[in-house]
């Protein structure tokens, strides 16, 4: 009994279900990184510094306006603590799972993985795309910490170890340079036989680089509200101060986030511009420059200063227009209506600029030519800039413009411009002078938008206007406005562009200035020797940065041939003419295409034929030649697209016999490549007489091939992010061919352009496909 009563007393104490839960918790928590040795430590780092480096991508692109170097700190700092968190719980999640597993390394992979994932999503790579480099970021992060682990954990020296490591880096580095990585999807090149032919005919001006500084000394400052809270120029060093402006009327939805940043809303907008400002007496002719969407918070409107102080030496007045405050930003987003704001707030500006031109004791004070005004934007304000000078349109109900009736704006050039309806409008010019500018690899603006308002303007015969469009090779978006930066979409996206090739920033604006310069000199200063300039642009070719061009013109006295914007004139011309094809495989009025296979809003006749010798004729219609009758040192002129792209698919190999016998060098280098034969064309004229004289197209202007673009870094990319945004190489544009009437004739025997009775476009390569529009006289 005594043994029992003992047993019983010396019994020990059991705890209850919750006591032995929180203990096996407690344990969980306490050995979840048992696993997590020096190797996986080390590889732990790693990851975690390509976390950071991931934040750090993203960060560039969603600035706060706090500065670069505060919004890295902030969100690196927020980062690391949520991985630590991160690392904390999942780690001890894992644990509970009794997972054999180094659970620390895994929950931050996870974190890292996650993290990547949603920041490249967001940048609009798609899903899948998103999934795979995420995947291969954090891979290669782990994999370059267990490397380093592996030699921290070697029972060697440590000058060995640091050879070895040595090693391992030339290992990379000699990896990284002669193994053939995947890269930009190979474009198709021709060889040199083209560049060759096109230098050889090229006639340069004898005249000063437009681009160069002209004569006037000019003084720099600004005008605005005075109350900027970001940027001084605005604020307390403003010259001349202005009255907001209300544009409730036309926005609806505002951000409180963005009246925080900016202190102010949608019924105080500012009118702040700088402005470079010739010396002297005056009146100056004025233009106006406004930007693009680009984020909000880094702001836009320095970026053509380039152009400011070139058009002020030459005796323009030039004013860059802040509208940074309508532009997107990651935490505020975009007022709406935003792109009719645009225009309405560059009316206001010229409304503004005319009272201070009226009113004593401004800068501005009887110094402006309101006669001769100048719109100029970049993005979504080079669409701005057409609505504006078609201001009717969609403010013909606003009594504010009334003043606008007291100012002429006399041109609109658009850089790499957007084109979308708005009120289910959009912008028709009349009688304005219209220049656009578009690169081939613009990542932003990838079709060239220009050229349908090119089609969307029109002149009066008596108007002396003209319009012009260049499409360059290797420019892309950003590079026009210096603030931009040379990506044209924010990181951590913009990294995954494809920079292999593309123009330098200065030769990039270097085109920009000589475009501009030329323009607004023959437009607003009279100066016309530049005109033939945006007729053929190799005349300026000793200006231009080494790229391919293409350009579009006409003016206003041009006598139609032949247009087909109606669609119902495939045989019947304007007046009578008629049209008729032999040897065609297909001829049929076509809209014509962008890059994304949209319509352009204009229509051309598209011509295919598979073998020498198919034709085009059209018969003139004796109004026509009627009409050709006063034009003195005439040009017959047509714009013709090369529909390479279309012919890619039925290309096939021809053998060396075929190819010794192509039409010309330009064919046979585009065999060499596989690539359909460039268009070899010539141009038959006949005469009311019967007598018929021919010239050979490449004599005057060879046909240029298109212009190739790999937009991605990768060449798997191309097809896979961004909608498939960048699916298509190239696209179909225009170039204008003006052929000199008098070069069809003998010596001693000109032709006129009212003899003609009849134009043949004969067509002697292999095969092809072009489309042809705007066809007729010019003087």
């Amino acid at each position: 009994m005594e043994l029992g009563l003992q047993d019983t007393e010396i019994q020990r104490y059991e705890p209850s279900k919750w006591e032995k839960t929180k203990t096996w918790l407690t344990n969980r928590y306490v050995t979840r990184n048992a696993r997590d040795h020096l190797v996986w430590r080390t590889a732990t780092g790693s990851t975690a510094l390509f976390g950071s480096l991931s934040m750090l991508a993203a960060v560039l692109g969603m600035p706060t306006g706090l500065g670069t170097a505060i919004d890295i700190i902030i969100f690196l700092a927020i980062n690391a603590a949520a991985m630590s968190i991160a690392a904390i719980l999942l780690s001890f999640l894992l644990n509970l799972m009794y997972l054999p597993l180094p659970r620390r390394f895994t929950a931050v992979w996870i974190f890292v993985l996650v993290e990547t994932y949603i920041i490249l999503y967001f940048a609009e790579l798609g899903i899948m795309m998103s999934i795979v480099v995420s995947l291969a970021f954090t891979l290669a992060g782990a994999f370059a910490g267990i490397l380093l682990g592996l030699l921290f954990k070697m029972r060697i020296k440590p000058g060995s170890k640091a050879l070895l490591a040595f090693g391992f880096a030339c290992l990379i580095a000699f990896g990284y340079v002669f193994i053939d990585w995947p890269g930009p999807a190979a474009v198709p090149q021709r060889e040199s036989a083209f560049n060759d032919q096109l230098a050889d005919s090229v006639v340069s001006l004898d005249l000063p680089n437009p681009a160069e500084q002209g004569a006037f000394t000019f003084q720099a400052f600004a005008y605005g509200s005075g109350q900027d809270k970001h940027r001084a120029i605005f604020a307390d060093e403003v010259g001349v101060k202005t009255t907001p402006v209300d544009a409730s009327a036309h926005i609806s939805k505002w951000s409180s986030l963005k009246t925080r940043f900016w202190g102010f809303d949608e019924h105080d907008l500012p009118l702040n511009g700088r402005v470079w400002m010739p010396e002297g007496d005056g009146p100056f002719p004025i233009v106006l420059m406004v930007h693009g969407n680009h984020l909000m918070e880094d702001f836009s409107d320095g970026g053509y200063g380039y152009l400011g102080e070139m058009l002020a030496s030459k005796g323009i007045i030039a004013v860059s227009v802040d509208e940074n405050f309508l532009n997107y930003s990651v935490w505020s987003g975009i007022p709406n209506n935003d792109m009719k704001v645009r225009a309405w707030l560059l009316l206001k500006h010229l409304q503004q600029i005319k009272q201070l031109n009226d009113s004593a004791g401004n800068p501005f004070s009887d110094r402006v030519d309101l006669d001769k005004v100048a719109l100029i934007g970049h993005s979504r304000g080079g669409q701005a800039v057409a609505m504006a000078a078609d201001a009717m349109r969609w403010f013909k109900e606003d009594k504010t413009m009334n003043s606008l009736k007291d100012i002429s704006i006399q041109s609109v050039i658009a850089i790499a411009p957007t084109d979308k309806q708005v009120d289910d409008k959009s912008a028709r010019l009349t009688d304005v002078n219209y220049l656009t500018l578009q690169g081939a690899r613009d990542a932003d603006v990838n079709n060239f938008y220009g050229d349908r308002q090119y089609g969307r303007t029109a002149f009066t015969e008596q108007s002396d206007k003209f319009k012009a469009a260049l499409y360059i090779a290797d420019a892309n978006h950003s590079q026009f406005n210096s603030d931009w930066g040379r990506m044209d979409e924010r990181p951590p996206g913009g990294l995954f562009l494809n920079r292999q090739d593309l123009l330098e920033a200065e030769e990039q604006r270097q085109i920009s200035k000589v475009y501009v310069s030329a323009f607004l000199q023959a437009t607003l200063l009279g100066d016309e020797s530049y005109k033939p300039l945006f007729k053929d642009y190799r005349t300026g070719l000793a200006w231009l940065p080494e790229t391919a061009y293409v350009n579009r013109y006409e003016q206003s006295a041009f006598t139609e041939i032949a247009r087909y914007d109606d669609g119902k004139r495939k045989t019947v011309l304007k007046d009578g003419g008629k049209a008729t094809a032999t040897g065609m495989k297909e001829w049929q009025i076509e809209s014509a295409e962008d890059r994304d296979g949209k319509n352009k809003g204009t229509k051309g006749i598209e011509l295919e034929w598979n073998k020498p010798g198919a034709q085009y004729e059209l018969e003139l219609s004796p109004k026509t030649s009627i009409e050709a009758e006063g034009l003195t040192e005439g040009n017959l002129v047509f714009s013709m697209a090369n529909l390479e792209r279309d012919l890619a698919s039925q290309v096939v190999a021809e053998d060396e016999a075929e190819t010794s016998n192509a039409a010309n060098d330009a064919d046979a280098a585009a065999a060499d490549t596989g690539l359909p034969p460039l268009p070899a064309v010539e141009i038959e004229l006949t005469t009311v007489n019967g007598e018929s004289v021919e010239l050979v197209l490449d004599d005057i202007m060879p046909v240029a091939p298109p212009a190739y673009t790999a937009f991605m870094n990768l060449s798997w990319l191309e097809e896979r992010i961004k909608e498939e945004k960048y699916k298509e190489a190239t696209e179909p544009v225009f170039q204008t061919y003006v052929l000199p009437i008098d070069e069809f004739g003998t010596e001693g025997k000109p032709i006129l352009a009212q003899e003609i009775s009849r134009i043949t476009f004969r067509f002697v390569s292999e095969s092809g496909k072009v489309m042809l529009d705007d066809i007729g006289f010019m003087p």
